[in-house]
């Protein structure tokens, strides 16, 4: 009997109780990333055991593209030098199927050897003054075009011969779109200047170059195009299958969706200065991007952060442990990469091992069928790519930082913005600017626009619309001051949500300032004992609309820190508002003329905290689905699935949650939480899965309480449903 035979039946039944395909079944996933040597080295059956120890229920093989582990007959690709007359990838794969296990074939086309080279000149990828570009690391190989034959000639034969050589159930792309930067082959300049009519630019600095503008649009097409081609191409052979991409850039999700049936995200591991819920944050983004579609987060056990890489190394445990946990918690499927098939170290495979079986022996609780947040991020990669600070209008000293370095920024307003919510155990998905229509954001209650800069004309008017039917915003920064392209505007998009209108001018460095408290009440909850907080390091000048409330905080403008004598307010008050709350329709906006979310983030100001807290409780008007009492610092989220509802709290207590990765797991507790269920929901039973007991569970108020002893790393609530 094979392994298909011994799995859940909820897993036979998903794709038939869907009405899709293959990919709902599998929830665990296992990458198995080969080197040349390991034909001949590795031991295929200590993997076939870990694959069943795990009850995984899909693998990445390696199969072509930089090197073959198949024996290929595709001109120019290039075989592994230690396979001999041997086919790794096929017996893998066979093996694999034998076991019931789903399939996928990795391929990466980025880069080509000698030989290649010698006879296409052409598909190589070229610098401005036309030399070839090598390979960063390897100097035996060379970068291809991603624009070229490389992509769409010579990989669609090498797709068609692994598709229809091996029983695979798809294609993996990783460097799909190749790692080349801006080629300059002839190809690529002369079907940029026919498209555009520019010559291609050497860089990407400036975003506001009309060709840097027109280069991201056209290089986009062609990732669109190259998408359709692979999966035609794939699907002529085998309708059930499909390509993957393992990363998509700033695609628009909704053409994504057309062409991928599920994303498998690569976010490997956070670097010693990532934060503990950097997984969860990728999880949340692949949700808002696929919708309704399984998505699988990859991991690795080794330590791959930038610029080391230690490959061959091992991960603690615990760090291991808490980063899958916390995709977990947020909706990904799990997805381990190991590189290199040959083992030396296996410290890993016990705390695989543990953290997969609990997952199957629990996994109907992790196929969710929605999100029940009731506050969603806002994500802009308009913002991110296009924005660019408007220096004709700024005022203080922004020292040495040039435009690139201050754009950067506006993620730490992101980060910063996370972090807050994060604490807060307010539960939060993203929401993408691109998807502002009702159909995707009147869910949510809250919309939260940390420094959303870059919008456009009809993205603001979806904003107006959905406060006007009772959304609420909470918005910081220069949110709104720039069109979709980064042009600045006289005004922000959104001011008459806002209660105020641009001044025309922007302090980009503050020091020194300060934020007069103007309580008690819902704004200054937690900082009514002092008179004043830290202000932000920037600021936005702005005039306050008639009729407004009176402002929760005020500016002391900022003063001298240095020398010591001189450090005292020379103003210790005004009535200039730092806060703007108020009502627009049937809605709430609050909005924060200066960077308390980014100055959370790098300064850690509780008093920040509790401002960036406040503003979206007030804003939502309505106690959040799921709230939690207790010590510590835990990521929560709350899935509905088909016969029941998850409620997860992660532990990332530990002194390397914010810096450093985690030596142990230190257990906290205990914990109360309350749960506003859906209004049709009967509950049946109540369980903490991390226990493995019934919960101790109460209705009071309409709400379900329920107490937690104790979480050592990831406790879930699951709660049956009559």
């Amino acid at each position: 009997m094979g392994l298909l035979s011994t799995l859940p039946a909820s897993l036979m039944a998903a794709t038939t109780e869907r009405g899709k395909g293959w990919e709902w079944g599998p929830m665990r996933w296992v990458q198995i990333c080969a080197t040349d040597d390991d034909p001949g080295r590795y031991d295929k059956q200590f993997w076939l055991d870990f694959l069943a120890r795990t009850k995984t229920q899909g693998v990445c093989l390696s199969a072509g593209g930089v090197s073959a582990y198949y024996p290929t007959k595709v001109p120019y690709h290039y075989r592994s030098p230690y396979l001999g007359k041997g086919d790794m990838f096929g017996e893998l794969v066979h093996a694999c199927k034998k076991m019931g296990i789903r399939v996928l074939g990795r391929v990466d086309p980025h880069a080509m050897h000698d030989d290649a080279l010698a006879a296409h000149p052409e598909w190589v990828a070229r610098n401005a003054d036309g030399s070839v570009k090598r390979h960063p690391t390897d100097p035996g190989l060379y970068l291809t075009c991603p624009n070229g034959k490389v992509t769409f000639e010579w990989m669609p034969q090498v797709l068609e011969e692994i598709v229809s050589t091996y029983p695979v159930d798809g294609i993996f792309g990783n460097r799909w779109a190749g790692s080349a930067g801006i080629c300059h082959c002839d190809l690529c300049k002369s079907e940029f200047k026919a498209k555009s009519g520019l010559d291609l630019p050497t860089a990407l600095s400036n975003p506001r170059d009309p060709a840097v503008r027109a280069y991201l649009i056209w290089d986009d097409e062609k990732r669109y195009a190259q998408l359709k081609l692979w999966t035609d191409t794939v699907q002529a052979i085998n309708p059930n299958a499909f390509f993957t991409p393992g990363t998509w850039g700033r695609l628009d999700p909704r053409r994504l969706r057309e062409t991928v049936r599920s994303i498998y995200a690569d976010r490997q591991g956070r670097s010693g200065e990532g934060p503990a819920w950097l997984n969860g944050r990728s999880a949340k983004e692949t949700y808002c991007l696929m919708q309704d579609r399984p998505m699988s987060g990859i991991f690795a056990v080794g330590e791959t952060s930038t610029p080391y890489r230690f490959m061959d190394s091992v991960q603690s445990g615990p760090e291991i442990a808490a980063y899958l946990h916390d995709g977990l918690a947020h909706g990904f499927r799990p997805w381990m990469t190991k590189f290199k098939a040959e083992v030396f170290d296996k410290r890993w495979v016990p705390v695989i091992e543990k953290a997969y079986s609990w997952h199957a022996a629990n996994e109907d609780y992790f196929r969710n069928t929605d999100n029940l947040a009731r506050v969603a991020m806002v994500q802009s990669h308009q913002t991110s790519t296009y924005y660019t600070p408007d220096a004709r209008r700024d005022t203080g000293a922004a020292g040495p930082m040039d435009a690139q370095t201050l754009r950067m920024g506006a993620d730490d307003a992101t980060n910063g913005y996370y972090q807050a919510l994060v604490e807060a155990r307010i539960p939060f998905c993203f929401a993408d600017e691109r998807q502002l229509d009702p159909e995707y954001i009147d869910r949510y209650k809250v919309l939260v626009l940390p420094n959303i800069a870059a919008l456009s004309d009809r993205q603001c008017a979806l904003l107006r619309g959905y406060v006007e039917r009772g959304g609420a915003l909470v918005a910081t920064y220069e949110t709104s001051l720039y069109d979709e392209w980064g042009q600045p505007r006289a005004n922000f998009g959104l001011a008459e949500l806002f209660g105020c209108d641009f001044k025309g001018q922007v302090d980009r460095r503050v020091q020194n300032s300060y934020l007069t408290v103007r309580g008690p009440g819902p704004l200054t909850v937690g900082i009514d004992d002092t008179p004043r907080i830290m202000g932000g390091t920037k600021l936005v000048h702005v005039t306050s609309r008639p009729g407004g409330e009176a402002p929760a905080l005020t500016l002391v403008p900022s003063y001298p820190d240095l020398p010591m004598e001189k450090v005292f307010p020379t103003t210790r008050q005004t009535e200039v508002p730092m806060v703007y709350a108020g009502t627009f329709g049937k809605g709430r906006v609050v909005y924060i003329p200066t960077d308390l979310d980014r100055t959370f983030w790098e300064c850690s100001s509780g008093d920040h905290l509790a401002v960036l807290r406040n503003a979206v409780l007030w804003a939502a008007g309505e106690e959040q689905p799921m709230t939690v009492k207790g010590p510590g610092f835990v990521d929560i989220s709350l899935w509905r699935q088909q016969n029941s509802i998850a409620a997860h709290l992660v532990n990332l207590t530990n002194p390397m949650a914010m810096r450093g990765y985690m030596r142990e797991i230190l257990p906290a507790g205990p914990y109360e939480v309350s749960l506003r269920l859906p209004a049709d929901a009967k509950v049946r039973r109540v369980r903490l899965l991390e226990a493995g007991t019934d919960a101790e569970a109460q209705n009071a108020n309409g709400r379900l309480v329920v107490k937690i002893p104790s979480i050592t790393l990831h406790e879930v609530i699951a709660i049956d449903l009559a």
